[in-house]
């Protein structure tokens, strides 16, 4: 393989693992696998696996659904405000490689990435509503309401939780911090120290 080849791919290689879209993707992929074992586990159980008066009927189980997916793209919408907010202030304030450190900010990915794994989950588990089966009870698929449910309650504390580190990461003293931290792996990766144990003690 060539020198330009393997560039070309470390490259590549750099610019995913380092983007913003990457672990929102890889957390929609785990929504949807989520989605289709909790789907099946209902109909293995032919919609009976957890009783009406825990997830209600197929009318508010609709109503659930479409309020929780309906929240996490208004959810997602605001992460993803408030990072390109914060992106512009350091753009006109501060260095460009804050602006690099705070797109691949980890907690804003995870936080982007289950809103929409929740939506896409709710998405889902929508279709397996139906009303009119079940022998007239109506078809319910109680297992993807409780996820539902488990997974909404989740998001709100990521909320709450990532609007704290947020509002920590704005601090000048935290911006400052990312400045020098990547500069020290710079000088680091530039100018590798000996590591102690190569260090011969007979020369000290």
């Amino acid at each position: 393989m060539g020198t330009g080849v393997k560039i070309f791919l470390y490259k590549a290689y750099k610019n995913i693992s380092t983007s913003l879209w990457l672990i929102p993707v890889l957390c929609v992929l785990v929504g949807m696998g989520i989605s289709f074992a909790t789907i099946a586990l209902d109909r293995a159980n032919d919609y009976q696996l957890l009783p009406a008066s825990l997830v209600g009927g197929p009318e508010a189980a609709v109503a659930i659904l479409t309020t929780v997916a309906g929240s996490m793209v208004n959810l997602a919408v605001l992460v993803l405000t408030i990072v390109l907010v914060v992106v512009q202030l350091a753009m006109g304030h501060f260095s460009p490689r804050i602006v690099q450190r705070l797109l691949r900010d980890r907690p804003s990915q995870f936080a982007i990435g289950l809103f929409v794994a929740t939506f896409v989950h709710t998405l889902l588990a929508i279709r397996e509503v139906d009303p009119d089966g079940g022998g007239g009870r109506g078809q319910v698929p109680g297992a993807a309401i409780v996820v539902t449910f488990l997974l909404a309650l989740v998001s709100i504390a990521v909320l709450v939780v990532y609007i704290h580190h947020i509002g920590r990461a704005l601090r000048v003293s935290a911006l400052v911090e990312i400045a020098g931290d990547q500069t020290r792996q710079q000088v680091d990766r530039m100018y590798p120290q000996a590591d102690e144990q190569d260090v011969d003690p007979a020369a000290i």
